[in-house]
């Protein structure tokens, strides 16, 4: 069968992580000082009082999850570990990932040289209210330590008590 058009949007090809042995704190920082300093740097929505920074990554069923911080955004960020929390997707797609906390929708990014791939979920965009990079650090630490903390369970629901056969008789007299 000859396909007679081309669709106008094809999905990025999905890239094959490669795991890492060690802690990305580094590539992670590398990485978005250069998108800040290519990329970000002119824009007006940027906060001057903050820097970028990786903090707090650690292994989560063999992947890395950490928070990075930047003049634009407070993120979690995954990395692939060789773990079971990393999946490889399209560049753009978003998908569920189960934390101790909960689900949250992460978004994959092809990344660049020093971190090839990523996958993020924003928590504050943007960030301008922040008053500087000691705060940024303090919500960025409390909030991975929300993501790491389980969910209390569910209390089980409670059976509807029956009622006695006077108190059902008594309730349809009355």
């Amino acid at each position: 069968m000859t396909r007679l058009r081309k669709p106008a949007l094809a999905p990025p090809a999905v890239v094959i992580a490669t795991p890492l042995a060690d802690n990305p704190a580094e590539r992670v920082t590398a990485f978005y000082h250069r998108v800040w300093r290519e990329r970000m740097a002119e824009l007006p929505f940027l906060n001057a009082r903050l820097s970028v920074e990786a903090l707090g990554f650690q292994r989560l069923s063999g992947d890395w999850l950490g928070m990075v911080i930047t003049p634009w955004c407070v993120q979690v960020l995954l990395a692939p570990g060789g773990g079971s929390l990393w999946q490889d997707i399209p560049a753009g797609e978003r998908r569920l990932i189960e934390l101790p906390v909960g689900a949250l929708e992460f978004i994959a990014d092809a990344g660049e040289a020093e971190l090839p791939n990523l996958q993020y979920c924003p928590l504050m965009a943007p960030v301008e209210h922040i008053a500087n990079q000691a705060a940024a650090s303090v919500f960025a630490r409390d909030a991975l330590a929300t993501l790491l903390t389980p969910r209390p369970p569910e209390p089980a629901p409670e059976a509807p008590a029956s009622p006695s056969r006077r108190g059902f008789l008594l309730r349809q007299r009355g």
